[in-house]
């Protein structure tokens, strides 16, 4: 606990260590009591692969976001402080300093890509459906339902879809959360933190807003004021950014509906992808 124990200004010796309960939590993720120089400092140790630890450390370099914070990592593991908080449910508002930290961090590497973490370009999207896929012909497999076998025709079809490639050839990138859900802020006496950043990419800043858009939160006046005042009225292209982005959240989020949520879930959000891929291709002309 060398490097964490620098990071909290003094030796650190471990009292405790046990999974960490709760949420989605994981035996890979550890609660950690802490002695440090004579102070109790409680931490959470999580087993991450290295894009992870390259958002992390993305993000400690953005001014103005001071959670989560990175204490330490290694080769394939990060520290972080504890947050003795809870997660939003859906239907609850996003706190205005999720907004706030997103804008910012939204920000600070438009254009810019840190290193360590896969681009959203073409060939990812086509290795996004194809990872789909998987999940959708499980679905046919189990039920032989017909929104299962429209949803894998579609599929096909948007793989390489020319709507697709020319957004991704205009849009600016950016770091990106890329699962925004709710789950995933946490309050505390402090405020509210957006946490677990393992699904990180570059990619254009409208997956965030249109995840947790379709989670009832619109995206607020706030974000697009600060946004615009850090970027000097940056241009990120709304009117291409906004349905690419329905587009894209809905077949991410595709695998989990095959998976658990069903056929008629399963149509309605091919239904929608469907319909923001044709307001893509007017948006386009």
């Amino acid at each position: 606990m060398k490097p964490t124990g620098r990071a909290l200004g003094g030796e650190a010796r471990i009292v405790t260590r046990a999974p960490l309960e709760g949420g989605y939590s994981s035996p890979e993720i550890e609660r950690i009591e802490l002695d440090v120089a004579g102070r109790s400092v409680t931490v959470v140790r999580k087993n991450a692969d290295s894009a992870e630890i390259a958002a992390m450390r993305a993000i400690a370099v953005v001014p103005g976001v001071e959670r989560p914070r990175l204490l330490a990592a290694g080769g394939n593991w990060l520290v972080m402080p504890f947050l003795d908080a809870t997660p939003l449910t859906f239907g609850d508002p996003v706190p205005a300093d999720v907004w706030e930290s997103l804008a910012r961090v939204h920000a600070h590497w438009l254009r810019n890509r840190p290193r360590g973490l896969p681009v959203v370009d073409a060939r990812w999207w086509a290795h996004l459906c194809d990872y789909t896929l998987i999940a959708v012909r499980g679905g046919i497999a189990r039920t032989g339902e017909e929104p299962y076998v429209e949803a894998e025709a579609r599929l096909l079809e948007w793989r390489t879809d020319e709507r697709i490639k020319a957004a991704l050839a205009v849009l600016p990138r950016t770091l990106t959360h890329s699962d925004p859900h709710l789950g995933n802020v946490l309050v505390d006496d402090a405020g509210a933190v957006l946490i677990d950043w393992g699904s990180s990419r570059i990619a254009p800043a409208g997956v965030d807003l249109a995840v947790l858009s379709a989670q009832g939160n619109a995206v607020p006046t706030p974000y697009e004021e600060l946004f615009a005042q850090l970027t000097g009225g940056a241009d990120r292209l709304r009117a291409i950014e906004e349905p690419w982005a329905d587009v894209h959240v809905n077949v991410q989020y595709l695998t989990f509906a095959a998976d658990h949520l069903g056929a008629e879930r399963v149509a309605a959000m091919v239904t929608t992808a469907a319909e923001a891929l044709h307001r893509l291709g007017a948006a386009l002309r």
